[in-house]
């Protein structure tokens, strides 16, 4: 069953392991082999351009210490930074049914707090890029399972589930993220995207009110439902549009 943090004041509940094995995902070999390409596209963009710090800053201990460059926000092609990374979006191309691509510095001394995903609907996925050291003090953890990025390695896991990260070294840690649609939801794209993205856009408003993470989300589904149609139908638009 399709679930949406949108819609549920409490974490989703399944019996899947945290951890998900991409070893059978068409193209994630090739894109861990070719780690050292992607490092070199975001080494030339940050020469000349910032990252800057993710929307929700609930999310963090300490406020500026996560940062993201995003190249696909939930289906919406953001063609004017992917142009910067060429190699990177090739790689990306290969593997089916993603849907959001960036890339996310974890500052030293930096913690995201606990929290749960947005939806079932997808594997996330970390390419670790830049790992400064292992556990205990640079990590992930799911549920109750701790792991550490490798360089050159990927892990995928159920965002839905609860989950924090951490870096207390005195380095910068950086992965590309990136998110593949499950083979139960696939053909459920534009409703996962626009659902996400206007959970996005009351985030954005929860910055300054934080009750609204309170509220009973259940009604939202009724209030939101012809916002989020519009959304389905703009997405693919925008993106010939921008092209």
């Amino acid at each position: 069953m399709l679930w949406f943090s949108l819609y549920n004041n409490s974490e989703y509940k399944n019996s899947k392991p945290p951890f998900v094995d991409l070893s059978s995902v068409k193209g994630v070999k090739e894109l861990e082999l070719n780690y050292h390409s992607v490092i070199e596209e975001l080494e030339a963009y940050t020469k000349e351009n910032e990252i800057k710090s993710h929307f929700n800053i609930t999310m963090v201990e300490k406020p500026e210490t996560w940062k993201v460059r995003a190249l696909t926000v939930w289906g919406v092609e953001m063609y004017q930074y992917q142009k910067h990374f060429p190699k990177t979006m090739e790689l990306m191309k290969n593997i089916p049914n993603v849907v959001n691509i960036c890339f996310n510095v974890l500052e030293p001394q930096a913690k995201i707090v606990p929290h749960f995903g947005d939806t079932n609907a997808i594997t996330r996925c970390h390419l670790g890029l830049i790992v400064p050291e292992q556990i205990p003090n640079c990590a992930l953890k799911v549920k109750d399972e701790i792991k550490s990025w490798e360089e050159g390695k990927s892990i995928g896991f159920v965002d839905a589930y609860t989950h924090e990260a951490w870096n207390l070294t005195d380095k910068k840690r950086i992965i590309l993220l990136f998110d593949i649609l499950t083979d139960e939801f696939a053909n459920k794209k534009n409703k996962v995207c626009a659902t996400v993205l206007m959970s996005f856009y009351l985030q954005n408003i929860g910055n300054y009110f934080p009750s609204l993470y309170k509220m009973n989300r259940k009604f939202m589904r009724f209030l939101l439902f012809p916002f989020i149609s519009v959304l389905q139908l703009a997405i693919p638009i925008r993106n010939f549009l921008k092209k």
